[in-house]
């Protein structure tokens, strides 16, 4: 009887999951039937050429239909579509359907979208809307009317203009150009695709083809990278535990690794077995990780000159692609960024060695710019001032460039803002402007000549007058202040300074680290108290990998007095990373040891520790919370 219930338990599941499946595949069927009754009732022919946004590859049968809007013709409304901005890619492909509707045959263009800095002279005399522009042989602006007279070309530039006033100025390079075919089964499900990759001169660089059976399931694939004659062959298995096997072969054709991808389920962890082969085909190494690809498809093509000088508005660019630039910071040769950096500070109107205001928001240290280098248009100090007037807390940070333009000197100051009453009668003879004040003792206020008296003070009031009414008085009350010091070999960062110059902890404080290959992460640094005494040190032994055993960093903590505590180290361990913290007495002797790199234990903890070593930006953060924390009013005492 048990055995009976089991038999039916099993019939009624699969009977449950064969209606789910029939109920799924008449879903699809029902939205392609859709799909192909809207073409149709559009008048969209197969075998003909039509322009679509937003093209992606496709391995299922479900993606093969086009459910974006298909263009008979090139027109700006592919070009200025909108749902491209937040990306910063520019996708248009050239499509042609078989005669089920499914994609056959397609060209997909991608494109960077670029704000620029560039002179908007050349742009006065044109009328509002949006603009094309080539440069010619000679380097010379050239108009273009249409869309469809530049969407092949390399790259072009497009300005818009608006209520007279040119509002953006952008490169569009080529990033990508693919060509794809597909063939299908009787059944519509794929049977193969390829492929193809070209770069500015219309040279195939890269081919891909992969294999399906009639059920779309993918059987084998090949590709070939036509610069270097690598090649790779895959086989997808999926039995014996094995996923897949890959084939790897130079450009002579002898095969250089084998390589077996293990079923998740079997092998959660070490899943790949990548062997690696001389020339008679024996096995030299085996590793766990993938080989090299033979062709980086996500890698862009290269600008053209002259669009490849242009200089990039990090500004106005969409972060995928600031972001992207910024990751040059630790390439081995960055002599191009370094140029554009430069310029760009040049075309800001950046000097070396004079005094400037940075804008608001401030970008941190490396994750948002590039090497040290400014990318905002300076302010004055009364431009400056007052960025924040509805925060509590306002920034104010003064800087100054060496002579290879990148920041030599930072200076940054937390101020408090608080709204407060004074009678408005003592204000009436004051035109429409912004004065500043201090309080004297006898309770009246004392009129500051400018602004820059006034952040020279600890304190002062802030008054606004606007179209004759007192519109703000605020009193601000600096908290915080930093200064940095940074110093460089042939635009690579090497050291800097960090000192504490005013907070309710820490006063003068110093913070000094060394850095190698332009890495954010210090190689050595020390912190020193008030007094001058180190207390805290870091050493990193080795970058990048570490082998079993070694020690990667030391990291030391010394009291007031200078006298050692604990000495830390961070090494690796069975693949993990391990950390010893040795407790040590006045006589340097290791009293006992722990796993911890933070531990209740130690007297003179401070919230840095937990973020050894310390990079520019992250303790005046640090500083900030901890004042924040401990140096605020409790509601008690409001």
């Amino acid at each position: 009887m048990k055995k009976i219930r089991q038999i039916y338990l099993l019939f009624f599941i699969v009977g449950i999951i064969t209606s789910i499946e029939t109920a799924r595949a008449e879903i699809t069927m029902n939205d392609q039937t859709a799909i192909i009754n809207q073409l149709k009732a559009q008048a969209i022919e197969p075998n003909k050429t039509y322009f679509q946004y937003d093209f992606s590859n496709f391995m299922d049968n479900e993606d093969s239909f086009p459910r974006k809007k298909l263009f008979l013709a090139i027109s700006n409304a592919l070009e200025t579509d909108p749902s491209m901005l937040p990306i910063a890619r520019q996708n248009i492909a050239e499509v042609k359907l078989n005669n089920h509707y499914q994609y056959q045959d397609v060209l997909n263009r991608r494109r960077n979208i670029i704000e620029i800095l560039y002179p908007t002279d050349a742009f006065q005399a044109l009328d509002n809307g949006v603009h094309f522009y080539i440069f010619d042989k000679n380097n010379q602006l050239q108009k273009k009317e249409k869309f469809e007279d530049i969407f092949k070309l390399p790259c072009y530039l497009r300005v818009e203009k608006k209520n007279g006033i040119v509002i953006s100025i952008q490169k569009r390079p080529l990033t990508s150009i693919a060509h794809f075919v597909y063939d299908y089964w009787p059944n519509q499900n794929l049977k193969h695709t390829v492929l193809e990759m070209y770069n500015n001169n219309q040279q195939l660089i890269f081919f891909y083809e992969i294999f399906y059976d009639e059920n779309g399931k993918s059987i084998k694939s090949n590709e070939k990278n036509i610069s270097t004659g690598q090649t790779m062959q895959a086989s997808y298995l999926e039995k014996d535990g094995i996923e897949s096997i890959e084939e790897y072969f130079d450009n002579q054709g002898i095969k250089t690794n084998h390589v077996i991808y293990y079923d998740k389920s079997k092998k959660p962890y070490l899943r790949i077995e990548n062997q690696r082969l001389n020339q008679r085909g024996e096995v030299i190494e085996t590793t766990n990780n993938k080989p090299d690809k033979i062709f980086e498809t996500s890698q862009s093509l290269e600008e053209a000159h002259p669009y490849n000088t242009l200089i990039m508005d990090i500004e106005k660019t969409s972060g995928v692609l600031t972001g992207k630039l910024f990751r040059h910071t630790f390439d081995i040769n960055t002599t191009p960024w370094d140029s554009e950096a430069i310029n760009r500070a040049k075309f800001l109107g950046i000097k070396p060695n004079q005094t400037y205001y940075n804008k608001l928001p401030y970008p941190n240290f490396f994750n948002n710019r590039y090497k040290n280098f400014p990318h905002q248009a300076p302010l004055s100090l009364i431009e400056a001032e007052n960025q924040q007037p509805k925060e509590k807390y306002s920034d104010l940070i003064k800087f100054e460039v060496g002579d290879n333009y990148q920041y030599k000197t930072l200076i940054k100051e937390k101020w408090q803002q608080s709204p407060i009453t004074l009678p408005l009668e003592q204000f009436k003879p004051l035109e429409n402007d912004i004065y500043f004040f201090t309080m004297g003792d006898n309770g009246q206020l004392q009129p500051l000549d400018n602004v820059e008296q006034a952040v020279a003070l600890p304190s002062y009031i802030r008054v606004e007058k606007e179209m004759g009414k007192i519109i703000s008085i605020v009193q601000k009350t600096r908290i915080i202040k930093v200064a940095y010091q940074f110093e460089y070999n042939n635009n690579t960062l090497i050291a800097s300074k960090l000192n504490v110059l005013q907070s309710p902890v820490f006063q003068d404080m110093l913070i000094e680290s060394q850095y190698e290959n332009g890495n954010y992460y210090p190689r050595y640094q020390t912190i020193k108290n008030g007094s001058g005494i180190i207390i805290r040190t870091f050493k990193l032994i080795k970058r990048g990998e570490v082998k079993e055993g070694e020690v990667n960093a030391i990291y030391e903590r010394f009291n007031n007095k200078g006298v050692k505590t604990n000495h830390i180290t961070l090494s690796v361990q069975n693949n993990r990373n391990v950390i010893k913290n040795e407790y040590l007495d006045e006589k340097g002797q290791v009293t006992h040891t722990t796993d911890l790199f933070e531990d209740d234990e130690i007297d003179n903890q401070q919230f840095y520790d937990s973020k050894a070593p310390i990079s520019p930006d992250t303790f005046e953060y640090g500083l900030f919370d901890f004042y924040l924390e401990h140096h605020q009013p409790s509601e008690e005492s409001k």
